[in-house]
């Protein structure tokens, strides 16, 4: 039998002593978390000294060892801070990667920001997990999510993650990329699909005791799988915003997402051939179109179709109704106010700008635009045949 060494003795004490945690893990100063951890282990009689503890984190630093499993290894899932971040092979199976969130919110525009802050504390250098695929099963019995928020991308989703997210009692998982693995794996047929419900129930974990709604924005190209999402996921009201494809198409050629540039995305692994893809004169335009028939062909009783136009003021009026959410007056001004700000960054009032991108698109712009202008006027017609409210008051 392998003996504890200090510091196996010393991650198994933090790993059960939460309030340690919560105190260490947001001290992103290393020389002041140095200072912290090496009192903390001789508070628990640990001969570990601080130049061990300084020498550890510099090597855990390095991009060699950033890349190799954490050495912190567990059976089952972390307490209740860590949240997966990403799936990793190793020896034949995939194992999670996991790091504490230091008590943050997930309230930044997109998951992935939040992910970076929390990467570079020191104590995630120390105590990085990994678990088996295995660890997140129990999730699978955690309550579905309260909404599902789909989009054709540069349409306002952002904007309604950052709203839905304002209230205290909302956590909203923007576009996490390792829940994009999972999709991807269900795909191809490596897992089953019951992990992506287990995979969302991990990232949306009561952290802080106090979540009363729980929201998924997924990324764009999830309207591709958007039947096998329904089917985990059956009795979850969802919406599909849209706008204007003149307008997204200008934004896309401003600066591509990953789904509009070739090859970037396994597309079998969302159910598309990628031959069709190669083929087309137009990427964006037409993975745009992929993605909007699929929203158009999957509208169902649950399903509220947004259009940009309607944004802001459609997120208290309808969304909130819609995903059966009625906040009190405190939180209701919280997200009231998330509207008026720029969503990609919070910091900055929003300004509209629709009639700029439209001035901005080339006659080569508008022609590759015209089939998916069809799908939009589709998408149109549908939401104004709704029996829902098709025009928020102001």
């Amino acid at each position: 039998m392998t003996t504890a060494t200090p510091i196996d003795r010393l991650r198994a004490a933090l790993l059960a002593d939460e309030a340690a945690q919560l105190r260490l893990a947001p001290l992103a100063d290393t020389a002041t978390f140095l200072d912290a951890i090496t009192a903390y282990a001789a508070e628990l009689g640990l001969p570990i000294a601080r130049d061990a503890f300084a020498a550890g984190l510099a090597r855990a630093a390095t991009p060699q060892m950033e890349q190799e499993l954490p050495a912190l290894r567990l059976a089952e899932a972390p307490p209740r801070h860590w949240l997966p971040v990403e799936l990793k092979p190793y020896q034949g199976a995939i194992v999670i990667e996991w790091l504490h969130f230091a008590g943050l919110p997930l309230t930044d525009p997109f998951f992935e920001e939040t992910w970076r802050k929390v990467r570079l504390l020191p104590f995630n250098r120390l105590m990085r997990t990994a678990t088996p695929l295995s660890a997140i099963e129990p999730f699978v019995e955690a309550s579905p999510p309260d909404g599902l928020v789909f989009h054709m991308s540069r349409c306002g989703s952002t904007l309604v993650g950052q709203m839905l997210g304002a209230a205290p009692d909302h956590i909203v998982l923007a576009e996490p990329p390792v829940l994009d693995t999972v999709i991807q794996l269900v795909g191809l047929g490596q897992v089953s699909p019951a992990a992506i419900r287990a995979m969302a129930g991990a990232l949306t974990r009561d952290r802080g005791g106090d979540a009363r709604h729980r929201f998924i924005k997924l990324d764009a190209w999830h309207a591709l799988v958007l039947p096998l999402l329904r089917g985990i996921w059956p009795d979850t009201p969802w919406t599909f915003l849209y706008r204007d494809p003149v307008e997204v198409l200008v934004s896309q050629q401003r600066r591509p997402g990953m789904h509009c540039r070739p090859r970037v995305l396994p597309l079998e692994a969302y159910g598309v051939d990628p031959a069709e893809g190669a083929a087309a004169e137009d990427y964006p335009a037409w993975i745009l179109g992929r993605i909007c028939s699929a929203a158009a062909d999957a509208v169902d009783g649950d399903c509220l179709l947004l259009n940009y136009d309607q944004l802001p003021a459609a997120l208290t009026d309808a969304l909130l109704p819609h995903f059966g959410v009625a906040p009190d007056a405190a939180s209701l001004d919280k997200i009231v106010a998330a509207g008026g700000r720029y969503s990609k960054a919070p910091g900055q009032a929003f300004t509209g700008d629709s009639a700029a991108k439209q001035r901005e698109a080339s006659p080569a712009l508008r022609a590759a635009a015209a089939p998916l202008l069809a799908t939009h006027a589709r998408i149109e017609e549908l939401r104004l045949a709704a029996k829902t409210p098709s025009e928020p008051v102001a």
